[in-house]
């Protein structure tokens, strides 16, 4: 159990590095789409998981050492597919575009700087020329163009580092985000023993499994959306924060008071859901 959640865990850092890989290779324009899309397509795939190895278990009788299998070879074929996507022809901190001003100007400015580059140029060849080959200083001008390179990075590393915690609006929702994903992890973990107190599997029939399928595909639908919703998320995103955030907390009070399995059901696809949607959103 501990190795499973190792990996879990290490699975789950990964997805940052290809949300990352997706906005390099897709305009900005796309972004609100594109995330939709990534999003909503790996809950389509979580439920179809789920599904099938629900049917497996219950019509097929297979054990479950097979499901094992089945998973190992799923991700054994995602991590080759993973070779197989295209590269990015930019980075989306290193290679940005140069200034705008950096190209504007008249005619003749442009031209003097050209004449004092290429005069400039000239005195450095006649000065080379003139003196003994033993007076020129050794230097490698691919090293020093690499630890220039190197510097600019670190630069602009720090550079972004501060505007990213300088900026109120990514800072509390980086922090909903890293909060909202703790509790929603341990909600994954612990409501299935929620389930069988309300309703022990021993004695009641159980559908934790078309549940668990029916939320993710719910799941998928509302982050799907969120990509064809032409709203202005600065002004309404912190309201789609605080309502959908309030139906998250009143779904887990309400799985917690009332005994009833299917109130509980229901309430864990509300929840679910509306996680969905904002991590979506914040994405």
């Amino acid at each position: 159990m501990q190795l499973a959640e190792f990996m879990y865990g290490l699975a789950t850092a990964t997805e940052v590095a290809y949300y990352a890989y997706i906005y390099s290779v897709v305009s900005a324009d796309y972004y609100q789409k594109v995330t939709g899309y990534c999003r909503s397509i790996t809950l389509v795939a979580s439920t179809m998981g789920s599904l099938l190895g629900q049917l497996l278990v219950s019509l097929g009788q297979v054990p479950y050492f097979y499901l094992n299998v089945i998973t190992l070879a799923s991700v054994s074929m995602a991590f080759i597919s993973s070779f197989f996507l295209p590269m990015p022809q930019k980075s989306l901190f290193f290679h940005r575009k140069s200034s705008p001003e950096l190209f504007t100007g008249s005619a003749e400015k442009v031209t003097a700087q050209i004449s004092n580059q290429t005069t400039n140029q000239q005195d450095k060849e006649m000065t080379i020329s003139v003196a003994r080959p033993q007076d020129l200083p050794k230097c490698e001008p691919s090293k020093i163009k690499i630890q220039s390179h190197f510097l600019s990075i670190i630069k602009q590393l720090c550079m972004d580092l501060k505007e990213c915690y300088t900026t109120k609006k990514l800072l509390y929702w980086s922090m909903w985000w890293a909060l909202a994903t703790a509790g929603f992890n341990q909600i994954l973990n612990y409501v299935q023993v929620l389930w069988d107190d309300k309703a022990p599997s021993h004695s009641s029939e159980v559908y934790n499994g078309a549940v668990e399928a029916i939320a993710t595909f719910l799941s998928s639908i509302a982050s799907l959306a969120v990509g064809y919703v032409k709203l202005n998320w600065d002004l309404t995103g912190e309201l789609a924060l605080g309502i959908f955030s309030a139906l998250d907390a009143t779904s887990l009070i309400v799985m917690h008071f009332i005994q009833n399995i299917w109130v509980c059901y229901a309430s864990y696809l509300v929840f679910k859901a509306c996680y969905m949607l904002l991590i979506t959103i914040a994405t």
